[in-house]
């Protein structure tokens, strides 16, 4: 079952925002209160919880209780070679119900046990209908085990202190948010499930004349959903969550055994901004062709020198090593001696820094709607903790000025800025990237270069420092379109040498660029020592721009079909040249081809 958060992406170029853009429109029809149950239900609820600070003992009093709930309706299709594999609707209610007890300064948040609980649990489905008693019922039984949970994670995270001698963090364990109340009136919509059956269904069978395709698969998901959420402090909201995505895997072997793979997707808020079939089934006739040509390319070989990135390959760099690098996690409290699972931002004491060129510009801004007349999948009007979206500066001429934040306070930065959009850990959410705009500022060093020009610099910077060739970057495998055994295979070995601690996505599409300017495609590499620092090195940046979208999943390369919250983020950039890029050739056993051709071989 997933549970849709939706939000994210991103623009660049010398161009007017005002003239690309679109935002959100703030004249929409409202409800009240009374007029719905679920709003009703958690209202009363919520007043009748306030009698916990009651009973409650000491300093352990709550002082903020959330109600939200995500109503959907979700249709899924897979297929595969021109036959359904599976069919199915779902209709589900997801409720979170968060109690915190202390304060804003100090609560039960931030210990590596906090969430756990001991007692007893009284779990059960919500209910379907709009059964006002049911939910009063619900919204009780899990408000008492939220608070029980949040009396205990306390009780932990005050043995942990007095146990440890380490100074105690400075900053606070949530930040305060001002009220907002917009209760949006939002109805389901119908979906044409027969007609959406039968394109997935006939888009499956573009690969069936490749036999180079050894698989393939095509998922189609389309959730209509409604998120209401409230809260002590005043907050009242309800707004649109729905999203579809569509996408598509193909697998290869070369004949030395080397396996091959690459996908497409397709996303959008609403199934109406999904592309029409006959786009689709272009994008999905390309990536039957990119195995084909990957199943001859000769095997690349390890390489160190300039790389250019086509605007495309360079929205999806931007997009990992920017994107779990702006949000900025706090390490939880642990007892002495005890190991946690964390793993910082790389940016996390480079506030104030140069990251980027001088000639690059980040924005992250989740209210944008449109860019070039396009929808936005990366477009949101609240976050999962009721805070509204806003622009973010990230990055300024190179320099680091900001992170994403959500209510859990970070150094040097004084409240959320609306970003929580993935489950997080230790009591907190994750924040996310959503519309990001990597851009060239204005004149001098931040003129943009077209890409032919670029590729021409790439040739003359090899051919000075006696190179046979450059290598230049069409597309990387991100999200991350492999099976569950190549993952762990990542995982397992960092991803690359010596370079970020997270897993970097090798790249599909690369090529050996010659001094006559042919491409040769090779297959098989991966990054070395590929990290944030590497974004320092970028020497120019293209006047085109491409545009870049995928799901966040928060699991490790976003890897495709992977459940749990999602956040849809776009991404827009230029394509880069690097003064220094390496590149190497895993030295993997590789596995057999299949004994006999495959049937359509022969067909």
């Amino acid at each position: 079952m997933s549970e849709v958060s939706r939000r994210g992406f991103m623009i660049a170029g010398a161009v007017s925002a005002a003239a690309l853009l679109g935002r959100a429109q703030t004249s929409v029809a409202q409800i009240s209160i009374d007029d719905d149950v679920i709003l009703r239900a958690m209202r009363d609820e919520l007043e009748r919880s306030r009698q916990l600070r009651v009973v409650a003992s000491g300093d352990d009093v709550p002082y903020f209780i959330s109600y939200s709930l995500t109503d959907s309706n979700e249709f899924q299709v897979s297929a595969e070679m021109g036959a359904p594999l599976s069919v199915g609707r779902t209709r589900y209610r997801v409720p979170v119900v968060e109690v915190r007890t202390g304060s804003y300064e100090f609560d039960h948040t931030g210990h590596m046990y906090s969430g756990a609980y001991t007692g007893t649990r009284y779990d059960s489905e919500w209910p379907l209908d709009d059964n006002y008693e049911t939910m009063r019922e619900h919204l009780w039984l899990e408000t008492d085990r939220a608070f029980k949970t949040a009396l205990e994670s306390m009780a932990r995270k005050r043995a942990a202190l007095n146990s440890s001698n380490a100074p105690a963090e400075k900053l606070g364990d949530f930040y305060k948010a001002d009220p907002v109340k917009s209760l949006v009136k939002v109805t389901f919509t119908k979906l044409d499930e027969g007609a959406w059956t039968s394109r997935v269904v006939k888009l499956s069978a573009v690969f069936n004349v490749y036999p180079e395709v050894l698989f393939s698969g095509v998922e189609f998901q389309a959730t209509d959903g409604i998120t209401s959420l409230m809260n002590s402090e005043g907050t009242a909201i309800r707004y649109d969550d729905s999203f579809a995505v569509l996408y598509a895997k193909a697998e290869g072997q070369a004949p030395d055994g080397m396996q091959l793979h690459d996908a497409v997707t397709f996303q959008g808020l609403h199934v109406e901004q999904l592309p029409a079939e006959a786009e689709i089934r272009k994008r999905f006739t390309e990536l039957a062709e990119n195995i084909r040509a990957l199943t001859h390319a000769p095997a690349g070989e390890d390489y160190s020198g300039p790389v250019l990135f086509e605007p495309q390959a360079a929205a999806q760099l931007f997009a990992f090593l920017l994107g779990d690098n702006l949000r900025l996690p706090r390490k939880p409290l642990a007892e002495p001696g005890r190991n946690v699972n964390f793993i910082p931002s790389e940016l996390e004491s480079r506030m104030g820094s140069r990251i980027l060129p001088e000639f690059l510009d980040v924005v992250d801004d989740p209210s944008l709607t449109t860019w070039q007349g396009k929808p936005l999948a990366g477009y949101y009007p609240f976050d999962v903790e009721g805070v509204p979206g806003k622009p973010v500066k990230v990055i300024e001429k190179g320099m680091l000025k900001s992170f994403l934040t959500t209510r859990q306070p970070v150094r040097g930065i004084a409240a959320s800025n609306g970003h929580a959009r993935l489950s997080g850990s230790y009591g907190a959410h994750a924040a996310s990237i959503s519309n990001l705009f990597v851009t060239v500022n204005q004149g001098g060093a931040g003129d943009t270069t077209p890409l032919a020009d670029l590729k021409k610099k790439l040739i003359d910077t090899c051919k000075e420092r006696g190179k046979p060739y450059g290598m230049l970057v069409r597309k990387l495998d991100y999200p991350f379109s492999a099976g569950g055994n190549e993952l762990r295979a990542l995982l397992s070995s960092g991803g690359q040498s010596g370079g970020s601690v997270r897993p970097v996505s090798p790249p599909v599409l690369v090529y050996r660029v010659h001094e006559d300017g042919r491409e040769e495609l090779v297959r098989g590499l991966r990054f070395r020592g590929l990290s944030t620092r590497t974004l320092r090195d970028i020497l120019a940046a293209s006047k085109e721009t491409a545009l870049f979208e995928f799901v966040n999943n928060s699991a490790p390369l976003a890897p495709l079909g992977a459940n749990g919250y999602m956040a849809p983020v776009s991404v827009v950039a230029p394509g880069v040249l690097f003064d220094e890029i390496e590149f190497e050739l895993p030295q993997d056993q590789l596995p057999r081809p299949p004994v006999v051709p495959a049937p359509n071989a022969t067909a």
